[in-house]
């Protein structure tokens, strides 16, 4: 994103800051740090505290799996039962935060949790209701957003010696495909 706004690899240096709450405060303290990925109700924080947006990273990476859980398959193996479970619970909870009735609910519960205002908070849940840009429904995998989360991890970060692997190596969805089933 930053080489397509005409800043190239070199011309800047990278921080470890920490996660989105502590990016964008980093951002509005220190004025040498210029630019973050920052997800909303973050990225509408930021605009509104007069930061620049570049723009959605979709935009130029092509469709990105970012939000999701994951565990390792022996973990996931000896507790298949508290997985689905714990699968079923999280669709429940997004449907009831998706379900317009419960915007205001919904919305207060994400200001108190990530400490934004109100209308921040509503301006995120918006956001979440985007049918391209949103979150999925039932939390489905986007399997090329995945797949090209690999591809740019490998490409950028030289990850598996550039090429990237199938996202079969990652994925076994039986979990997910039971709990929906079971809902």
């Amino acid at each position: 994103m930053l080489d397509l706004k005409g800043v190239k690899q070199g011309e800047y240096q990278v921080k470890p800051i920490g996660g989105t709450h502590q990016r964008i405060d980093a951002m509005l303290n220190d004025k040498s740090i210029v630019a973050s990925m920052l997800n909303a109700p973050f990225s509408i924080r930021a605009e509104r505290e007069g930061l620049k947006n570049f723009g959605q990273a979709v935009a130029v990476t092509g469709p990105y799996q970012a939000g999701a859980a994951w565990t390792l398959r022996p973990w996931a193996q000896a507790n298949g039962d508290t997985l689905t479970k714990y699968i079923q619970a999280h669709v429940k909870a997004l449907r009831w935060a998706l379900t317009p009735e419960n915007k205001a609910e919904a919305s207060a519960i994400l200001a108190e949790r990530l400490r934004v205002t109100s209308d921040v908070a509503a301006r995120a849940y918006e956001m979440g209701l985007d049918p391209n840009d949103g979150f999925a429904k039932d939390a489905k995998l986007n399997l090329e957003g995945f797949t090209n989360v690999l591809k740019l991890r490998a490409e950028t970060l030289g990850t598996w010696g550039g090429a990237p692997p199938s996202p079969s190596k990652y994925l076994d969805m039986s979990y997910f495909e039971r709990a929906l089933a079971g809902l």
